[in-house]
């Protein structure tokens, strides 16, 4: 064990000025013995045999491997413009030609299936307690209260977070970086009290219902709130957040070359993210508010920990419990003469929580969802819309909301660089482009109408596919057994079966979610 680290013990000399010793002076010197024996066994046994055999891998020489270029999504630029769609003869009805008894029947929406959420918060375990008044979320720790206690106080999104921890845990990394010094400081914290920290942690992110990304940023904001986010704490920062995550399960891991970099694999392939690849694993540099690695040289260890064995698993993301602050925008869109006004509630906060997800697959954003009071909230408004419809009318109003309620921009000009929105984020941000819209529509498709809907894959444009009961006209592909036809909610003014004529007689790719 690197001696920096044994507790300062000073040994008392005796001096034997005749052949006997007192009796006094022999018990006080069996007395510091057993002392001495019992204290060193006892930082021995505080390693576990995980920490111990994991101690071994870091020690011994780390690996070099190839940090990969991110990757990307879509070659094929987007349109600039979205083609206007010329004006089509609103039917309520499927044409005459569809044999008696195939004819469309107005569609039946059940009672939307969601909750009047009010008080947003579920039932916090027995102890956890919410302070009302600042929603402050803390735990009342295993360790009795003592001078050695200190408090991680931080804002998490809108949710003040209070951490309870021993003022030996905080550590500061000094040395050089190597493997030998990452060991050591390894080996120190896993010392230190430590698993009351892993438990707050754990269940302040299980009470605001986080998932795992959500999770490794509410231990890494701790980690930073400990160890201060000045430039010369980077790698304590990092560090400590590795430490914590694997502590709690995680499958995290550590690589350096002049600095140190934070890595975890995901089940989802992330892109715009840096990775190399060891044992088969692609490990992401995810970056938590840190700067992720550049293609080149790193070294990391050949083993992992037992204790850390999950990947990252970004499914679920609007599970998070942000309610602090509430923002709302008005939206407006006509439909066979006739206008309709929309106001959405949304919580801002979550806004800033999406925006430190790394870029996912495209399915990622259809099956995410939407806030539920912001979908009860937009849901209520649009079912009386499209209530007592035909399936091809109800779809097309929908389409019709998609398609004029919010104004279209690449990800290039509005973000600088392709950045797919959840659905909450296409409610929120001024512009959005083709696979947004499809995302949103999809969703609202689904929760208001219960049809199918699948992705729609062009080179350079995503829309969507919806199976309906009845036959309808238009473009339509067969998939998995099914007849799904064509619904652009990017081309304007289109209705059902009506594919952007730049794309008419491109054979696309059908993705599920």
């Amino acid at each position: 064990m690197n001696r920096l680290f044994l507790p300062k013990l000073f040994f008392i000399s005796i001096a034997f000025g005749t052949s006997t010793m007192s009796l006094n002076s022999q018990a006080e010197n069996s007395e510091y013995e057993q002392w001495l024996k019992q204290t060193q066994s006892e930082f021995q046994n505080y390693l576990d045999e995980n920490d111990k055999a994991f101690i071994g891998f870091l020690n011994k020489k780390w690996e070099e491997v190839e940090v990969e270029k991110t990757l990307k999504r879509d070659i094929k630029p987007k349109p600039l413009e979205m083609p206007i769609a010329e004006p089509v003869t609103i039917t309520k009805t499927i044409p005459k030609v569809i044999e008696i008894g195939q004819e469309e029947k107005p569609v039946t929406i059940q009672p939307i299936i969601i909750s009047k959420i009010i008080e947003t918060k579920k039932p916090l375990p027995l102890d956890l307690e919410l302070d009302n008044s600042n929603t402050t979320i803390t735990k009342t720790p295993n360790i009795k209260k003592d001078f050695n206690l200190r408090s991680a106080k931080f804002d998490f999104f809108g949710e003040k977070i209070s951490i309870e921890y021993h003022k030996k845990f905080k550590q500061t990394f000094r040395n050089k970086i190597s493997n030998k010094n990452i060991a050591s400081y390894w080996e120190i914290l896993a010392t230190q009290p430590h698993k009351d920290i892993i438990s707050q942690l754990s269940e302040t992110a299980q009470a605001l219902q986080l998932n795992d990304w959500g999770t490794a940023l509410l231990f890494d904001q701790f980690a930073r709130e400990l160890q201060g986010s000045n430039q010369r704490n980077q790698s304590s920062r990092q560090l400590t957040s590795w430490f914590l995550l694997v502590k709690a399960g995680y499958n995290a891991r550590i690589a350096y070359n002049d600095q140190v970099f934070l890595l975890m694999p995901s089940k989802q392939p992330l892109f715009s993210t840096t990775y190399f690849t060891l044992n088969n694993q692609r490990y992401y540099s995810v970056a938590l508010n840190e700067k992720e690695m550049k293609p080149g040289k790193v070294f990391t260890y050949s083993g992992k920990h037992l204790d850390g064995q999950r990947n990252l698993d970004f499914s679920n993301p609007n599970n998070f419990i942000a309610s602090s602050h509430k923002e709302s925008r008005e939206l407006s869109f006509s439909y066979d003469g006739e206008q309709y006004n929309i106001t959405i509630s949304y919580p801002k906060d979550m806004i800033n929580y999406f925006k430190t997800f790394p870029q996912l697959d495209l399915e990622n954003y259809f099956s995410a969802g939407m806030p539920k009071e912001t979908a009860f909230s937009l849901l209520t408004q649009l079912k009386p819309i499209v209530e007592n419809q035909t399936e091809t009318e109800a779809v097309n109003r929908l389409l019709r909301f998609v398609q004029t309620a919010f104004e279209y921009k690449t990800d290039d000009d509005q973000f600088k660089q392709e950045n797919y929105l959840f659905p909450l984020e296409t409610l929120y941000y001024p512009y959005s482009d083709c696979e947004d819209r499809a995302a949103l529509f999809a969703w609202l498709t689904q929760s208001l109408l219960n049809l199918d809907v699948v992705i729609v894959d062009f080179p350079g444009h995503i829309a969507t596919a919806v199976e309906f009961n009845s036959p309808t006209e238009g473009d339509s592909w067969d998939f998995n057994g099914k007849r799904y036809t064509m619904a652009d909610p990017t081309y304007v003014n289109a209705n059902v079966g009506m594919t952007m004529p730049q794309y008419q007689g491109t054979k696309p790719k059908i993705v599920t979610f």
